[in-house]
């Protein structure tokens, strides 16, 4: 009977593990090629670069190292050097002359509007340098930090150089079309990158409308508006109106050659997005670049959001050890993953494992991975882990052989377990209802 006792629970064990089926792991299972692409955009601009530098993830690529004329995006490098370089621009007077204004006007070049004799700012200068994208401005820059154009154009291209722009030249500082005025998204991208851990740099980009300090031909200031923001946003607007919510900040520019150009970004749904594009035509007043940003930034606001696809330590099931106690085991991922990602069916969580392994294993231990998809794109794989320890034991070897001998139908073995238990129980009872026969009949021939 003892024996009996010290068995019992062993398989009542049995029976409870072979009760608890094996838990599904979270995520889609269909094969990964069966997901569908994402949709290409219709996009004016043959260049498009857009990027989240928070997560590091490339969304959009269309012939990003290409050369391109960057036209007035030349003008971030212009004004994030002179703030640099002027520590106190509020406070500094730069005279406008003849000189700073010579050939802009031939050329058909934006201008601020300053004439020869007014005084502004270095502040002043750089909000006409990046709102209306006044090359009159960038002149005026140029010359007072280098005493001219050509100088200050040798610390632009050394800038360049410092931030790993290597496929970008610059030859003016305002942008003006020149065969040797070159550049590409991804290295407009890196400048921009730049240019956004300036606080003053920013604060002046997205400002709606700047009126300078008096000078002598504007004495109640001269007003400049950005060019950019004026078709965003706007409730009445000259031209074209373009809604994005998102948005924040850019700098556009457009010469023949170059057509429409513009680097911006905008927080949408936790992501920030940003974006360098280039060399895109509709009409006049209507920039190419700014409908495709509209379009852009849009719907990654309707279809994406930062989300976090897999936390870390995040259960993914269970998986069944062999030769070890407690037939199942927890699977969980090593690390999170967070990214911008699609918001519907097209994040795809797949999942793959064995559904058995073999004991020993110890807590930590790699037994498969699970990989997060947007639309058809693998964007990262993480690797899942046993989360105890899972030494051999005999409990286990003997749960193993019973599972190997039904055939992987536990609950077979079990009841062929409890019917042999059955068997010696009634063996048992048979033994001992003959034995208290036997021992009546003994005592019933003696009296």
């Amino acid at each position: 009977m003892k024996f009996f006792k010290r068995l019992l629970p062993a398989v009542l064990t049995a029976v409870l593990l072979g009760a608890c089926g094996k838990e599904l792991p979270k995520g889609i299972q269909e094969d990964p090629s069966t997901y569908k692409p994402m949709e290409q955009l219709p996009l004016l601009c043959d260049y498009v670069y857009l990027i989240d530098p928070d997560t590091n993830q490339v969304l959009i690529d269309r012939g990003s190292q290409e050369r391109m004329y960057p036209a007035s995006m030349t003008k971030v490098m212009t004004s994030i050097i002179a703030l640099e370089e002027i520590p106190d621009p509020e406070n500094v007077t730069i005279e406008f002359t003849q000189e700073m204004l010579d050939g802009l006007i031939a050329a058909s070049a934006n201008r601020a509007g300053f004439l020869p004799g007014d005084k502004p700012t270095a502040l002043d200068h750089i909000y006409g340098d990046l709102l209306p994208s006044g090359a009159d401005c960038s002149r005026a820059l140029a010359f007072y930090i280098s005493g001219s154009e050509e100088a200050f154009v040798e610390l632009m291209n050394q800038k360049a150089r410092e931030l790993g722009m290597n496929d970008t030249n610059f030859v003016n500082t305002s942008g003006l079309h020149d065969d040797n005025h070159y550049t590409t998204c991804r290295d407009m991208m890196k400048l921009y990158l730049y240019c956004m851990e300036n606080e003053e740099f920013m604060e002046i980009l997205k400002t709606q409308v700047h009126i300078s300090v008096p000078v002598e031909h504007f004495p109640e200031g001269l007003g400049m508006t950005n060019f950019v923001l004026m078709y965003i946003n706007q409730e009445n607007p000259p031209y074209q109106n373009y809604m994005i919510p998102g948005f924040v900040a850019g700098k556009s520019g457009y010469t023949t050659e170059g057509e429409y150009t513009l680097v911006s970004n905008a927080e949408e749904n936790g992501m920030n997005l940003v974006m360098v594009n280039a060399h895109g035509y509709v009409e006049p007043h209507y920039p190419a670049s700014i409908e495709d940003s509209a379009t852009v930034y849009n719907w990654y606001k309707d279809h994406f959001a930062r989300i976090i696809a897999i936390g870390e330590g995040e259960p993914f099931g269970t998986i069944r050890v062999r030769n070890a106690f407690g037939r199942d085991a927890s699977v969980t991922a090593v690390k999170g993953v967070t990214a911008d990602l699609p918001k519907d069916e097209n994040l795809h969580i797949y999942v793959d494992y064995p559904e058995v392994v073999e004991a020993p294993l110890k807590k930590g231990d790699k037994v498969g991975t699970v990989s997060v998809y947007s639309y058809d794109q693998l964007y990262e794989t993480v690797d899942l882990v046993i989360s105890e320890d899972k030494p051999v034991s005999l409990f286990g070897k003997f749960q193993t052989a019973l599972y190997d001998y039904s055939g992987g139908r536990l609950w077979m073995g079990v009841l062929l377990v409890a019917l042999i238990l059955a068997s010696l129980v009634c063996v048992l009872i048979l033994i001992v209802l003959t034995r208290e026969e036997k021992t009546h009949r003994i005592h019933r021939d003696r009296n």
